[in-house]
Formats: C-alpha cells, sequence, structure tokens
C-alpha cells in the first residue's frame, strides 16, 4: 500500500482551485467588457464602459487604458479607467520611452516592446521601484499590461489591470487580456473611422446647403430679372412657387422635389425674355400671331436651362408646365404620362395664380373662379390628384388666399 501525502495533494488542489478562480475572473472580465465593446459608440464610453467590466471582477483593483503619445517625452495618457482603486492613476507619471525611470513600467514596457507585460508581484519587480510605494497604499499586488493595436510600428497604448493578489495572471490570463487588447483596438479604430465619416458627411451636407443656396438665390435673381421688365406680372412667379410648395406638401412630396420644385416655379416664365415687354404688357387680347410668341416662351425657357447642371430635371418641368394631359398643351402636345409630375403641379398652380390675380388685358377674377376652372377641368386637361390637393387647401383655410395676396 502506497502512502498518499494529504499535505501534497492539499496543496495541489489549493492550487488548481486559485488557477480555476484566476481564470473564472479573466473570463468574466473578458465576457462583460465585450459586451461594453459591443454597445461602445465614442472613445470615452468604450473606454470607460471596458474597464468598468474588468474592474468589477474580484480581485481587479483597477483597469485602465493610456495612449502612447508621440511627444518629446513619448507620454503615456491615461484615456480613462475604473476600479475600487482608480486614484491610484489619476496622478502617475508614465512614459513608454527606454531612457527614463518613468518607462520601466509595465506600460512603457508594452508599448516599448509591443508585447504583453506581467508583474508576478510589483512589490519584487525592480523596474516598478517608482511607483512601488503607492501601489501598495491601494494593495495592489500584481499587473498585466498588454498593447493595444493600431496598424502602425507600434502599438496605439495598453490596457493595465492590477490585482491585489499576487501572480493573478498565469498564460491563460495573458491570452484573454490579449485578446481583450485586440478588441478595444478594433473597436477604436471602428469609432474612429466612422467619426471620419461623420465628418465627412457633414462637411458634404454643409457643401450641398452651400450650394443650393446659391443655386436657389441665383434662381430667385433670375426670376427678380423677368419680373423687371414685366411689372404687371411681378410676383407671378413667386406666387406659382409658393402654390406649388404646398400642393407639392399636400401630396407628400419630399423635401428635395418640392425644392426643386421651388426653383423651377421662380423661373418657369423665363423665356419670355424672348417677347418683347410691348407684347408682354398690352392692355388688350393679343393676336394670334402675338399669342404664338408668348407661346414659345416654355420652348425658350427650356433651351435657356436644358444646359445648366442642375441636380433636378428643372428645365424639363420649365419646359412641360403649359403641357395638357389630353394633349391640348404647348409646345409638344404631351399626353398623359409623358408629362412629368412636377409640371402637372405647376400647370395647377400656374392656372390657379393666372385666373385669380390681375392681368393687363382683365381684371381678376377671383380665387373661387379659378377653383373652378381647375376642377373642371381635373382629369381631363390637369391631372385629378393635383386638382384634388389644391381643393384640399381651400377647403382648410386661406393659405391659397394668403398666398395670391403676399406678394
Amino acid at each position: 500500500m502506497i502512502d498518499k501525502k494529504p499535505s501534497s495533494q492539499g496543496g495541489s488542489e489549493s492550487e488548481l482551485r486559485l488557477q480555476l478562480e484566476k481564470r473564472s475572473w479573466a473570463l468574466s472580465a473578458l465576457s462583460e467588457a465585450a459586451a461594453a465593446l459591443a454597445r461602445a459608440d465614442s472613445t470615452d464610453r468604450l473606454i470607460e464602459e471596458v474597464c468598468n467590466a474588468i474592474a468589477a471582477q474580484s480581485p481587479y483593483a483597477v483597469a485602465w487604458v493610456g495612449q502612447a503619445l508621440d511627444d518629446e517625452e513619448k507620454t503615456v495618457k491615461v484615456l480613462g479607467g475604473a476600479g475600487s482603486a482608480v486614484a491610484y492613476i489619476q496622478n502617475l507619471v508614465m512614459s513608454w520611452s527606454n531612457q527614463k525611470p518613468s518607462g520601466m513600467g509595465p506600460a512603457g514596457k508594452c508599448i516599448r516592446s509591443n508585447r504583453s507585460v506581467v508583474l508576478a508581484d510589483v512589490e519584487m519587480d525592480v523596474g516598478f521601484a517608482p511607483w512601488r510605494e503607492l501601489a501598495h497604499q491601494y494593495g495592489i499586488r500584481s499587473s498585466i499590461g498588454c498593447p493595444i493595436p493600431d496598424g502602425q510600428a507600434h502599438p496605439f497604448g495598453c490596457l493595465l489591470v492590477y490585482s491585489t493578489v499576487p501572480n493573478a495572471f498565469g498564460p491563460d490570463e495573458v491570452m484573454l487580456f490579449e485578446s481583450l487588447a485586440h478588441e478595444i483596438g478594433f473597436g477604436l479604430r471602428a469609432i474612429e473611422r466612422q467619426h471620419q465619416l461623420d465628418i465627412q458627411i457633414h462637411e458634404k451636407e454643409q457643401t450641398q446647403e452651400r450650394l443650393a443656396g446659391a443655386l436657389r438665390s441665383t434662381i430667385e435673381a433670375m426670376s427678380k430679372t423677368m419680373e423687371w421688365r414685366d411689372p404687371y406680372t411681378a410676383g407671378h412667379q413667386k406666387r406659382v412657387a409658393q402654390i406649388s410648395i404646398a400642393l407639392a406638401r399636400k401630396l407628400g412630396m419630399d423635401n428635395d422635389t418640392i425644392q426643386a420644385l421651388y426653383m423651377a416655379a421662380m423661373v418657369h416664365d423665363i423665356g419670355k425674355v424672348a417677347v418683347p415687354a410691348e407684347i408682354l404688357t398690352k392692355p388688350t387680347h393679343l393676336t394670334e400671331l402675338e399669342m404664338k410668341m408668348v407661346q414659345e416662351h416654355a420652348e425658350t425657357g427650356f433651351q435657356i436651362l436644358k444646359d445648366i447642371p442642375f441636380p433636378w430635371p428643372i428645365a424639363e418641368m420649365v419646359h412641360q408646365h403649359h403641357e395638357r394631359l389630353d394633349g391640348s398643351g404647348y409646345p409638344k402636345g404631351l399626353i398623359g404620362d409623358q408629362i412629368i409630375q412636377e409640371a402637372r403641379i405647376l400647370a395647377v398652380a400656374d392656372t390657379i395664380e393666372a385666373m385669380a390675380t390681375h392681368r393687363p388685358y382683365r381684371p381678376a377674377r377671383g380665387l373661387n373662379a379659378a377653383m373652378e376652372e381647375i376642377s373642371a377641368e381635373a382629369g381631363i386637361k390637369l391631372d385629378s390628384k393635383v386638382v384634388d390637393a389644391a381643393l384640399e387647401l381651400m377647403k382648410e383655410g386661406n393659405s391659397l388666399q394668403e398666398i395670391i395676396e403676399s406678394i
């Protein structure tokens, strides 16, 4: 019979339990930190939540993330940390230079070598001398430093974890914390890429807004030039634009389309620059030849606008605003779906404004007469859905009348 040695067996079991316990701490920290990485949407939040997740596991007294700066001192900047001993890192002076005592600690060695550094017992490590007394005050006995990769020659920085027990970080724990440090690096790079993308998107939106504003101002200036030639129709294009916007919103059109429609309406009669002013201001009905000259303004407007690189088919909207569903319009005699939606809206808005306001050759017929006219032509010459939108606006209040009277 072989005698067993209880003391040796007990020691072995105790060591095994300790190993399992250390592994459990590291696994729990890794699990919680992984969840924190998944929900982090900023660098500060990522670091804070990861460090909180690690330090929530006993006996990790403090966890922190440091950034390796490329300054003259090669400073290791503390970006954030957590734990019962978090005060330990508040006034730490650390470097990753091999020429300074402050670079001999786990953070400096880790960054400089781009390898994990484990201090089994900080009270015995020579390089840890500058921080030993302070660490003793917080009960810190062992530590691990893992490089956080950045895809560059040296790491972004390091993940440091301190334990209140010696020898807390064996090979398995090193592997787990190295994995976590790599995930932190990936998370930081992903957030930075998203941040840069957000900046680019914001800058692009600002550029688009500036260009749209410049385009809008140019369109309005062109419209005003037209009105100077024809004082009797001063404000006509702007009123048509306002009515068109109201109709488009009622129809549920998107803001981009509404903006394009506004610009088209503001210059829909730009082709009248080719019509003699005396015809535009003639106080009596036009002759057949004069009417034909006026009708050419749709084609002329298209020719003026067609080579301008608008982001919308503004030239075509202007070209078609006098087309009618039954083919009775001009200049092409288009039928039905050949007429784009924006031009159909312009047609209704233009009809309402023209009838409701004064003209050189006749007094205003009023808004009610205009609504009767478009109702009679709904589904025949004018788009019935657009006409219905106009009738709904009329029923809901005085918005159309206010537009007619406002300019």
